[in-house]
Order: structure tokens, then sequence, then C-alpha cells
């Protein structure tokens, strides 16, 4: 259920985000513009997967998985040094910047993980400030890991070398993250008003990991 939840969400989201950047970027034919996302959104689902199925995953996975990570993180980030419209973002070295991306993401998996042992431990409060951090993280590295492989994707197929679309593609991912984080919560936040404990079932909660994690 929380696989089968979280592709549908991924899916529904993919869509939207190729019609949102339609709009967003009119240099580029609409048509050509929603498939260049489409193919975008290939790449960093990809990514998403790999790294939620870190979170729940034996260490062989990491093992082999966070060089993976680092790897994926560090070619949309030479991409983002060279290009990215802040100045100062030109004096990083894409190595560092995609160091900093995997830490983001593996201390979101790590977090979580400890948030899941929070819970059984009966330290609510301790569980919500390890969630909220862990989310935070989340967003942060996984917004501007999709954001700079969305861009580098379109920017591969595009004609003119000199064109950057990272304002557009923000736009879009910046968009499209707020609803998939309005529409769940709006289902799930009655469910939570009415526990005492704020905790909604097991069940719901794995499904609203999942889903999370995949974005």
């Amino acid at each position: 259920m929380a696989f089968s939840g979280s592709i549908l969400v991924l899916a529904m989201a993919v869509v939207v985000k190729s019609v949102l950047f339609t709009f967003f970027e009119r240099r580029l034919p609409r048509l050509r513009a929603a498939w260049r996302m489409f193919l975008g959104n290939v790449l960093t689902s990809f990514v998403g997967l790999l790294v939620a199925g870190m979170i729940a995953s034996s260490a062989d996975i990491w093992i082999a998985g966070v060089p993976l990570v680092f790897f994926l993180c560090w070619l949309p980030s030479r991409r983002l040094v060279k290009a990215a419209p802040p100045a100062w973002l030109r004096r990083i070295s894409p190595v560092f910047l995609a160091v900093i991306l995997t830490v983001g993401l593996l201390a979101s998996c790590i977090l979580f993980g400890l948030g899941q042992v929070a819970i059984y431990a009966d330290r609510l409060a301790l569980y919500w400030i390890i969630k909220l951090v862990a989310i935070f993280l989340a967003l942060f590295a996984s917004v501007t890991l999709t954001t700079v492989w969305e861009e580098w994707v379109i920017w591969r197929l595009s004609s003119r070398p000199e064109r950057t679309f990272f304002t557009s593609v923000l736009r879009t991912n910046l968009y499209v993250l707020v609803l998939v984080m309005a529409v769940p919560a709006a289902l799930i936040l009655p469910k939570r008003l009415k526990s005492p404990d704020f905790l909604a079932s097991r069940a719901n909660a794995a499904v609203g990991h999942a889903t999370a994690s995949s974005q």
C-alpha cells in the first residue's frame, strides 16, 4: 500500500510539473518543454526511489548507494557552479557542493530511522523534533538536487547551450512541492488531531513516510 501510494503521487507530481513548466518556460514550445521536463523527472525519480530504499535497507545497500548518490549529485553540481544565476555559487567546488547534497540526503535517511526508534521508545517530543529536522534536510537536498538535475537534462537537450532554465525549473518544483505537501496534510491532519498523542495509526504513518521519501 505504501509503495503503490507513493508511485501514484509521484506520477501525478510528474504530470503536474510537466504542465506547469510549459507555462513558466515560454522560450520553448509547450510540447517540447513538457517532454524535456518529463525526461528530467525520470532521472530525479530514480534518485528519489534510491534514497527512499536506503532508509529501510541493509548496510550492503548503503555501501553501494552512498557512492552512487554522490556521483548523481556531482554531475549536476558541475553545471550548477558554472551557470547558476548567483555569482557566489560559481566560487564553490562541484565536489564540495556534491558532498553537501549527499550528506543532506544521508542525514535525512538516518534521522527518519531515529524517529522510528523514538516512537517505539514512547519519546514523542523527541520524535517530532527529529522528524522536523529530517524533513527540512530532506526537502533542502531533494529540491536542490531535483532542480539542478532537471535543468541539466533540459539544457542538454537544448540547441542553445547559452540558455539557462534554473528559474523556471525552480518555480515549477516549489509549486509542486507545496501541492504535494498540502494534499496529504489535508487528508491526515484530521486523524492526527483526533489522536491524543497527535499520531495517526502506524499504517497511515508508514504510507506518509513512504510518500515523502519518494519525493
